[in-house]
C-alpha cells in the first residue's frame, strides 16, 4: 500500500511583503546612521527617537521634523538623509531592480512583479522600462533643478555651500519631499518673492508629483490626443488643483499671486512653504487639508489618495446622478477602478480619522482639533506641512505619525492586502443588501 505523497506548498513573501519589508529596512539603516556622532553637529544631543522619526520622515519623502535638520546635523547627516530621500521618492522596487541591472543579474517573474505591486501597473509588460524611464528622468530633472538653484544660492552663499544647498534642496523638492536646510525652521521664507526660487522648486514639484507615466507618456506622443487616458486625467486634475487653490490662497489668506500658487503646488505633496502656515484661517488650513488629502498622481514621488482615485470617484458619483455611464475623454472607467478608488477613499479616512483621534487621546488637548488633523492628513498624504506642533509631540504621539507616515507612503491598500488571511474558496447564495 502506498501513500500519496502531496506537493509541499510553497510559502514564499508577496511582493507587497517585500515592499513592506524593504521600506522598512531602509528606515532602520537611515535611524543607525542619524544616530552615529559622525552624523550630528557638535554639542547636539539626537535621541534614537527622533533619529528614527527623521529617518521615517525622509524614506516616506515626507518633511515632518521633530528637531532643527540644519542645526542638527552635520554634512555625513545631511548627505546620509539626502540619500534616504532618493532611496524614498525611487521606491524600494526600483532600487532592487536598478542593482540588479547594473550588476547585470537575470531580471525574473519575481522582481518584474515586484514593480507592477510598487508602481500600480495593470500587467508586467514593460516594467523594466518604467525603472530606466524612472531613473533618467529622475536624473536628468534634478540634475537642471541643481544647476539652476546654484546660480540662485551663489548670491548668497559661498560655492560650495551654494551647491550643497541647491542638491539638497533639488532632491527634495522633486521627491516631494519637503526637508530644507534654512534652519529654524523656515523653509523658503526667505525666497517668499524670488521668482527663480519660486517657480524652480514648483516646477520639481509638479513634475516629480506627476508621475514618471505620465512624464513619459508627454515626452513620446507630445500631443493631447494621442495620450492615455491617465494622462489627460493627471494633467487635468493638475491644472484644476493648481489654479483653484491658487485662487483660493489669493482670495482667503490676502497671498500674493506667486506666493498662492507657490502654496498651492507645494500643498498637494511636498511640504515647503514661503509664508506661515500657523498664521492661516481655519478655512485655509481646511482648504489645505483638502488638496494635501488628494494629494500626487500614480506612479510619482508623492502621496496622498492621488488625483486618480478622486476623478474617478467624482466620475462615478456624477454618473450617479445623471444616470450616465463613468466615461471621460471618450473611455470608460470600469467598475473595478471605481471599486479601488473607493477602497482607497475609505482605507484612507479610517487612517486620518483614527490617527487623529489617537493623538487626542495621547497629548490630551495641548493642541487644537484642526491642528492635530492637519498633522495627521499631512503625515498620510507624505506632504510635511506642519502648524507647528511636530517638535513638540510626545513620544507616544512621535510613533503614531510615524506610522501615518509609513502607511501613507506605501499605500494602504498594499497594506491592507498585505494583513489578509487565506482566500476562501466557499462560495456563498447572493442577496442584495439595503443601502442608503
Amino acid at each position: 500500500m502506498h501513500s500519496i505523497m502531496k506537493p509541499k506548498r510553497k510559502h514564499g513573501l508577496q511582493p507587497n511583503h517585500i515592499l513592506l519589508i524593504g521600506f522598512l529596512a531602509i528606515i532602520l539603516i537611515g535611524s543607525l546612521l542619524l544616530s552615529l556622532p559622525l552624523a550630528q553637529n557638535q554639542n547636539v544631543s539626537l535621541s534614537y527617537l527622533d533619529a528614527l522619526f527623521i529617518s521615517t520622515s525622509a524614506v516616506c519623502v515626507t518633511g515632518l521634523v521633530t528637531v532643527d535638520v540644519a542645526l542638527t546635523f552635520s554634512l555625513f547627516g545631511r548627505t546620509i538623509i539626502g540619500l534616504l530621500i532618493l532611496l524614498g521618492g525611487l521606491g524600494f522596487a526600483s532600487i532592487v531592480i536598478s542593482f540588479s541591472l547594473l550588476l547585470g543579474m537575470n531580471i525574473g517573474i519575481g522582481k518584474r512583479t515586484l514593480i507592477k505591486e510598487a508602481y500600480n501597473l495593470t500587467s508586467m509588460q514593460g516594467t523594466l522600462r518604467v525603472v530606466r524611464a524612472v531613473a533618467i528622468a529622475g536624473f536628468a530633472f534634478q540634475a537642471l533643478g541643481t544647476l539652476v538653484e546654484f546660480f540662485i544660492f551663489r548670491s548668497t552663499y559661498a560655492p560650495s555651500a551654494a551647491f550643497g544647498h541647491a542638491l539638497f534642496n533639488t532632491i527634495s523638492a522633486f521627491n516631494n519631499a519637503g526637508f530644507d536646510l534654512m534652519g529654524e525652521y523656515k523653509s523658503l521664507t526667505d525666497y517668499r518673492t524670488h521668482l527663480g526660487m519660486n517657480l524652480t522648486t514648483s516646477f520639481l514639484i509638479i513634475l516629480g508629483g506627476s508621475g514618471f507615466f505620465v512624464l513619459a507618456d508627454v515626452f513620446r506622443n507630445r500631443r493631447w490626443s494621442k495620450l492615455s487616458m491617465h494622462s489627460k486625467i493627471v494633467l487635468t486634475m493638475n491644472l484644476v488643483l493648481l489654479a483653484g487653490g491658487t485662487l483660493f490662497f489669493a482670495l482667503e489668506e490676502r497671498l500674493d499671486l506667486l506666493s498662492s500658487f507657490f502654496q498651492s503646488a507645494t500643498a498637494r505633496t511636498a511640504g515647503f512653504n514661503t509664508v506661515d502656515i500657523g498664521s492661516f484661517s481655519q478655512a485655509g488650513l481646511l482648504f489645505m487639508m483638502g488638496l494635501m488629502f488628494i494629494g500626487a498622481s500614480p506612479g510619482s514621488t508623492g502621496g496622498g489618495i492621488k488625483t486618480t482615485t478622486t476623478f474617478t470617484l467624482f466620475l462615478s458619483l456624477s454618473s450617479l446622478m445623471f444616470r450616465r455611464e463613468p466615461a471621460a475623454f471618450k473611455r470608460k472607467v470600469g467598475n473595478e477602478s471605481i471599486l479601488k478608488a473607493f477602497q482607497v477613499l475609505l482605507l484612507s479616512s479610517f487612517l486620518v480619522s483614527g490617527g487623529s483621534f489617537l493623538l487626542l487621546l495621547i497629548e490630551e488637548e495641548r493642541f487644537s482639533f484642526i491642528s492635530v488633523l492637519f498633522e495627521t492628513v499631512s503625515a498620510f498624504a507624505t506632504v510635511g506641512l506642519s502648524t507647528g506642533i511636530t517638535p513638540e509631540l510626545g513620544s507616544l504621539s512621535k510613533g503614531v505619525i510615524m506610522i501615518i507616515m509609513f502607511a501613507g507612503r506605501v499605500g494602504p491598500i498594499t497594506i491592507a492586502t498585505s494583513l489578509k488571511a487565506k482566500p476562501s474558496h466557499l462560495s456563498h447564495v447572493e442577496e442584495q443588501v439595503f443601502i442608503g
